[in-house]
């Protein structure tokens, strides 16, 4: 009998089989346990290494021994006509297909718990906005939306092969606490990505959208228009951290790597540098793409680094509160470590905002507080472009010094033109100056880096709507609302789009909708009403609505603009009543003075000395004349003239 016969005879081949059946199964329960334990990542080794070993002593005793009713004897004292191999040969038929078929069960429950929460034809879920305009009722409370149904601008660009979302670890510590550490460590990684030109990363106001959403990875790929997304777990407890992350191609689920580092939190920055380049590897075969490693850790102070990951985890989140609370961890990392680049970046970026957002601390002093820490970020990291960003932001908007703004937003998108917020905030800039042709290419760019961020569809639909091309807004300006229906912020492109394309009923609904259910600023629901009667001629209604803004600004906290107030007066009263608001605006450094909509050409508007006086002040005349060069527009803004007795 030939050899290959005798090992099938002595069952060794199916011996073989059932082995590594039954050691892949075994694999991959210990696994699920062993993640759920919080083992130590070498008890997994261990284990892997004793299934190898027993692979080999399997197959000798395979060929060794055989199964008897007497029990187990060696092979050569069995007399062949007595054998039972055949019968064991079956028997271990049996048990192998039993571990084939709970090895399958094991692989669909896998993808049935992936896919559970995703149906097969999602329906889609309108917004109160979109009810609004359909003529249904508006009484319910602010509806649950599925980001998919979001429509973009344009049709998707093709999705580039060297594209990557990071999505936001899973905090797997008991502590809820912990939160911040792994958005914080996925916040980080993908910065680090982001360093590579060639490679398009998700921004992360897209990618976090999927926090705590058990999604389809190829639904996610498709939403933020990736080809590649990066996914992970963090467990903290004590000094010990467990990082599991693992790189997925969105077309196929197919898994390019997966890695799982059990550490002391001393290497976090390690362990951050390990991830990129383990990612990098993966990529670089197929893609082509070697991402640049970070040279030094950001900071030597852990403490520091976890007041840094809180202030990042509120500046995120925006909104007035936050980002004080932000501003404050920022100091207390910095008060630890002075020599914290992104930290004084961090603070420079968030001083830059706030202004914005809250009026808790006067414009004025918080662009002084971002010019001061963005100069210390620049001094201590020439290649900081979220500083060199939070500069441009304050020239532009604030100082009034539009030629040195430029060239800042110019330098900080040469560092990182892969940055949808530096992408957005250049488009505004852009916009603000008159730029119309590059501000629309800036603030398309924004909504292909982050598709699911509101604020890139609100800010296209104002430029529109700028240029008149008021119908064309009403698209960005319904998807910014359908993105964000519970921010009352993101509703206010789709009500001024309404109000200028004569929609006044469909307004009017979301104007009550806004104020009633989403707890809008007084100032805002005022200024939409301003804007709303002013649109139709009413000149009595606007009298009343620019009166209560007059008194509502002197009672309460809301956010009532000199400027807005301004243009009505002008409208209603003339130049004179405007030109004492207008220049309160100038002085405490309002951003809406200088924003196109409302005086784009002050010799559009008046040929009255004073009136022209004011336009001649430095920073304004500087703005005035740049918009000239870029050549006559028929007519930009909301300027139409004075209202008739």
């Amino acid at each position: 009998m030939s050899f290959f016969n005798e090992l099938k005879r002595r069952n060794v081949f199916r011996v073989g089989i059932a082995y590594a059946v039954a050691a892949w199964v075994l694999l991959q329960v210990m696994d699920l346990v062993l993640e759920n334990i919080a083992a130590p990542e070498w008890v997994m080794k261990v284990f892997l290494l004793v299934v190898l070993v027993g692979f080999p002593v399997a197959v000798i005793i395979a060929w060794a021994f055989e199964v008897t009713p007497d029990g187990i004897k060696r092979e050569s004292e069995i007399d062949r006509s007595k054998s039972i191999a055949g019968s064991t040969g079956h028997k271990l038929d049996r048990i192998t297909i039993a571990f084939l078929v709970f090895a399958i069960v094991l692989l669909l429950s896998d993808r049935l718990m992936q896919n559970q929460d995703v149906p097969a034809n999602p329906t889609p879920v309108n917004t109160v906005a979109e009810n609004i305009e359909a003529g249904q009722a508006a009484t319910a409370g602010p509806v649950i939306v599925n980001s998919s149904t979001a429509k973009p601008v344009a049709a998707n660009p093709a999705i580039d092969v060297k594209s990557i979302a990071v999505l936001p670890f899973v905090n797997m510590s008991s502590d809820n606490e912990q939160e911040y550490f792994s958005d914080g460590l996925s916040e980080e990684l993908l910065n680090r990505l982001a360093q590579n030109p060639k490679l398009q990363v998700a921004a992360r106001t897209s990618a976090f959208q999927f926090k705590g959403k058990n999604l389809d990875i190829g639904n996610i790929g498709r939403q933020l228009n990736v080809a590649n997304v990066l996914e992970g777990s963090v467990r903290k407890s004590g000094n010990r951290l467990r990082i599991t992350a693992q790189l997925i191609r969105v077309d196929n689920g197919f898994h390019l790597w997966s890695q799982t580092y059990d550490r002391e939190l001393d290497d976090v920055f390690a362990i951050q540098d390990e991830i990129s380049t383990a990612i990098t590897h993966a990529l670089e075969v197929e893609l082509g793409v070697n991402t640049k490693q970070s040279s030094e850790q950001p900071t030597e102070n852990l403490q520091a680094y976890q007041f840094y990951l809180k202030a990042r985890h509120l500046l995120a989140q925006r909104g007035g509160d936050n980002m004080i609370k932000a501003m404050r961890l920022f100091k207390q990392a910095l008060d630890l470590d002075q020599q914290f680049a992104t930290a004084w970046s961090g603070l420079a970026f968030t001083y830059a905002l706030l202004p914005a957002y809250s009026g808790k601390i006067a414009a004025k002093q918080a662009a002084h507080s971002a010019m001061e820490a963005a100069r210390t970020a620049i001094q201590l990291d020439p290649e900081n472009a979220e500083a060199y960003v939070a500069m441009a932001r304050v020239q532009g908007s604030f100082s009034l010094n539009f030629s040195t703004a430029r060239e800042n937003f110019e330098t900080s998108y040469e560092i990182a033109p892969n940055n949808a917020a530096i992408v957005n905030l250049f488009g505004d800039f852009l916009t603000r100056t008159g730029d119309f042709q590059n501000a629309e290419i800036m603030e398309r760019r924004a909504t292909e880096l982050d598709p699911l961020a509101a604020v890139h569809y609100s800010d296209l639909a104002f430029l529109y709507i700028i240029q008149n091309r008021n119908e064309e807004a009403l698209v960005p300006a319904r998807t910014a609302a359908r993105l964000a229906p519970d921010s009352y912020d993101r509703q206010d492109a789709l009500i001024t789009a309404l109000i200028i394309t004569g929609d006044y009923e469909a307004a009017r609904q979301l104007i009550n909708f806004a104020d009633a259910e989403l707890g809008a600023d007084a100032g805002y629901v005022n200024t939409w009403w301003c804007f709303y009667y002013y649109q139709q001629g009413d000149r009595a209604n606007l009298r009343i609505k620019l009166d209560e803004r007059n008194r509502l600004a002197e009672s309460s906290n809301g956010y009532f603009l000199y400027a807005v107030t301004a243009f009505y007066a002008l409208v209603l009263d003339g130049v004179d009543a405007a030109l004492p608001l207008l220049e309160k605006a100038y002085l405490s450094g309002e951003s809406l003075l200088t924003w196109p909509d409302s005086f784009y050409l002050p010799e559009r508007i008046s040929e009255n000395p004073e009136w022209r006086a004011f336009w001649r002040q430095p920073g304004l005349s500087e703005l005035i004349e740049t918009r000239r060069q870029f050549g006559p527009y028929e007519h930009i803004g909301y300027w139409t003239g004075g209202m008739e007795s």
